[in-house]
């Protein structure tokens, strides 16, 4: 099913419940409804696959393996960017553990990126060389603290732009040791603080998560046995929105003059032609410059979103009202037909695809 029948479709479907959501205020409630911190999310007890390739949840420790426990502390995030991926993000990791295998030199980030020129890494606890010499604490557990300074990628999903939720994520594993050899496992002793200052984003859950991490290669060490070797992977993430005024205020407003210029020119009579073809053109040219505007953040390859949709909707009713006054005027000025003729019709087409944008958009927002 084309795009244009899927907007027609939820229009339909739902005219009469989306007009009445709008009047009576229901599309604040949901903007409300997406800014409230959401509950905390535990970290996965049973084995489960999720969408990251062959990941599966740490249900069990292998036996005899070494557990190492990790917590992140972040400081800063800053340059986000949609368009290439991307983000910047400083923060604390420290370690903690019992065993021969040191994490702090076989530790690396699977999504870091520009590791040669802004990777910054600077031990807590080093020896007279400079190099990692993690201590040992009260408990018996070896302990060691970095502070990094390094870019990630990021998967961010754009469907529903402006409106959609990121998750930036820290994902890291060993270099050097199986699954059965070394598990990071959150630490219990982590920050209960949920929260991080980002530019330009509202912040919520801060998550930990353990996978196991299956490879089906063994990297050309025929000491290991069977195709594929299992590591394991842990993970830090924090869900970032953007505040639901960027969407009404920045994006949304500017189309919505456009749309009450345009359709505005509809109750014109049909001898102001200049006028009102001026108006239609104008919001028609109007329309695409703000798109190209709002699409520079975006990948060039990023699929059709919810911005796009709306913006889909707005050049179908600039359009119909540009078709309908170059046909009026044709009817006027070669016809010779009254123009009074065509201000009935012209009020009830006027109404129409007010009502239509707005009920579409809301449909587009909400489904």
């Amino acid at each position: 099913m084309n795009f244009a029948c899927r907007i027609v479709l939820r229009i339909v479907a739902s005219l009469g419940v989306a007009f009445l959501s709008i009047v009576v205020g229901f599309l604040p409630g949901v903007a409300a409804a997406a800014e409230t911190k959401s509950a905390p999310v535990t970290i996965p007890s049973n084995v489960q696959q999720i969408p990251r390739g062959e990941l599966r949840s740490q249900a069990t420790i292998p036996k005899g393996a070494e557990v190492v426990y990790y917590g992140i502390e972040p400081t800063q995030t800053y340059a986000i960017s949609l368009e290439d991926g991307t983000f910047n993000m400083n923060f604390y990791l420290w370690f903690r553990w019992k065993g021969p295998y040191d994490p702090t030199q076989t530790t690396t980030f699977d999504n870091s990126t520009n590791a040669m020129t802004n990777h910054i890494q600077n031990y807590s606890y080093t020896n007279a060389q400079g190099n990692s010499e993690p201590i040992t604490v009260a408990d018996g557990y070896k302990y060691q603290l970095v502070y990094i300074q390094s870019g990630f990628a990021g998967d961010f999903d754009l469907a529903r732009y402006p409106l959609d939720t990121q998750k930036l994520q820290l994902r890291f594993e060993s270099t050097t040791y199986t699954a059965d050899q070394l598990v990071y496992v959150p630490d219990p002793k982590r920050s209960a603080d949920q929260t991080l200052a980002v530019p330009d984003w509202t912040t919520r859950d801060i998550e930990y998560h353990s996978y196991i991490k299956h490879y089906t290669t063994n990297f050309g060490n025929s000491e290991w046995n069977g195709p594929g070797q299992d590591w394991s992977l842990g993970t830090w993430s924090i869900s970032i929105v953007r505040p639901i005024s960027h969407f009404y205020a920045k994006l949304l407003l500017p189309v919505v003059l456009v749309m009450v210029a345009s359709v505005l020119g509809l109750l014109l009579r049909s001898h102001h032609e200049i006028s009102r073809l001026a108006l239609s053109s104008t919001g028609l040219l109007t329309l695409v410059f703000l798109q190209l505007g709002y699409s520079s953040d975006l990948p060039k390859s990023a699929p059709l979103v919810l911005m796009d949709e709306i913006y889909a909707l707005g050049f179908a009713v600039v359009i119909i009202s540009f078709i309908r006054m170059i046909w009026e005027t044709t009817q006027v000025f070669h016809f010779k037909r009254d123009a009074d003729n065509f201000l009935k019709v012209d009020r009830l087409l006027a109404g129409f695809l007010g009502v239509a944008f707005i009920v579409g958009t809301a449909l587009l927002i909400t489904l």
